[in-house]
């Protein structure tokens, strides 16, 4: 399982975020982008997922030693982000059942149960999302980023409003997913978060 980053640069009209950026990152490991805000670290992981294409450079994601295509690249990556949004009309465990009904994920009731468990959601889990505070809307992300295994995680401000037993679980998420023997990249100005990491890219070094 490797996750590999070559040459890639991106720009809009004239402004450059990066250029000739690279990296690989390989089963088990967690890496870190870093920048000031700004730079570019929500765009390179957009392209991450495959939902964005950038203007240089390629992005391939490797599993069990064959490439996955392109286009299937975001049904492999789970992302969580602060610019994303979940139903507030559903409660968590219709949000998650939407998700798993779309993907004819197998397993789904358990799967559900597994992730509001890990989030620790599970007792509001039928609840109106619309009655979370922001820092549950969160959890619920990251139950749903996760419902399906991904093999590739990308976390954008993983931390972004939550307090303390937040982020344990995003410590334990993180965890999760390197003792699973996946991918992590995690896009942070927090220095314990990026700490935490195998290595470190910072986007403004490619510019």
């Amino acid at each position: 399982m490797i996750l590999t980053a070559e040459n890639v640069g991106m720009r809009y009209g004239r402004r450059v975020l990066f250029r000739q950026c690279g990296f690989e990152v390989t089963a088990g490991q967690a890496l870190a982008i870093t920048g000031a805000n700004g730079s570019g670290k929500s765009t390179l992981l957009r392209i991450l997922a495959g939902v964005l294409t950038p203007i240089k450079g390629a992005v391939t994601l490797e599993l069990n030693g064959t490439q996955v295509a392109a286009a299937d690249r975001p049904l492999q990556t789970g992302l969580v982000a602060p610019y994303l949004n979940v139903y507030d009309g559903f409660s968590a465990r219709e949000n998650l059942q939407f998700i798993a009904q779309a993907r004819q994920l197998a397993h789904a009731v358990e799967r559900i149960e597994a992730v509001l468990e890990l989030v620790t959601l599970t007792g509001r889990g039928d609840d109106y999302v619309g009655t979370y505070s922001s820092g549950m809307k969160q959890r619920v992300k990251y139950a749903a980023a996760l419902l399906t295994e991904p093999p590739l995680l990308l976390l954008d401000e993983p931390t972004a409003n939550l307090d303390t037993a937040g982020i344990a679980m995003v410590e334990r998420v993180m965890g999760y997913q390197r003792d699973a023997g996946r991918l992590l990249v995690v896009a942070t100005n927090v220095a314990d978060e990026a700490n935490r990491c195998d290595a470190t890219v910072c986007v403004e070094d490619f510019r």
